[in-house]
């Protein structure tokens, strides 16, 4: 999941408090499947690490979590890219952030540096690096990657992307999102704007 700093009238402040610096943000994948029995097919279906045909949705909120753009992908796509379209996709709209916040998944040379020549401040977690010492302060868990152990720390920077993942929760408890049962990409996106109209609306 990502997190946009800076976008919108009068973000600035919220974001201060709420992401130590603006913060608008850019989504995060969520993985969805078609419903039904048999094969799962339709556009931008694939099978994603989980074995599972599904669908993936990045998504873009400012600092108070209200959602901005989406753009839907198939399950095995890496989210990296997409999220300079995203930016690319506000700045279209008007809306340029200062910041950009963004979970450890994102941190990637080539972005820090497309985010450098849209005059975008990166707040992208970066991973600790095998055998890196866990910094203090801080408890690490075993976790299986592939066929490996490695020791996982908590993300100091994960408590600034809460409206991320708040406005992601509020998507994913509208049934008509959760399970995708269209096999027409662009159906599928009509409803992800729809609910997205939804939040805004009840924001106000």
């Amino acid at each position: 999941m990502v997190a946009l700093g800076g976008a919108g009238r009068g973000d600035r402040a919220v974001a201060g408090r709420v992401a130590s610096g603006r913060q608008a943000r850019l989504v995060t994948g969520d993985r969805r499947r078609l419903a039904g029995r048999g094969e799962k097919r339709g556009e931008k279906i694939a099978r994603s690490w989980r074995g599972t045909p599904s669908s993936r949705f990045h998504l873009a909120v400012d600092a108070a979590g209200k959602p901005l753009a989406v753009r839907l992908a198939s399950g095995n796509e890496n989210e990296r890219r997409h999220l300079l379209p995203l930016l690319d996709q506000l700045a279209a709209a008007g809306i340029h952030p200062d910041e950009l916040w963004a979970d450890r998944g994102y941190a990637s040379a080539a972005l820090e540096q497309g985010l450098a020549q849209r005059q975008i401040q990166s707040r992208i977690s970066q991973p600790r690096r095998a055998g890196d010492p866990i910094p203090d302060g801080q408890r690490g868990r075993e976790v299986w990657r592939g066929k490996q152990r490695r020791i996982k720390t908590r993300d100091p920077q994960a408590r600034h992307r809460w409206p991320v993942e708040r406005t992601n929760a509020w998507l994913k408890a509208m049934r008509r999102i959760a399970t995708r049962r269209d096999r027409k990409a662009d159906n599928y996106l009509a409803f992800l704007h729809l609910g997205m109209i939804v939040i805004l609306t009840r924001s106000f």
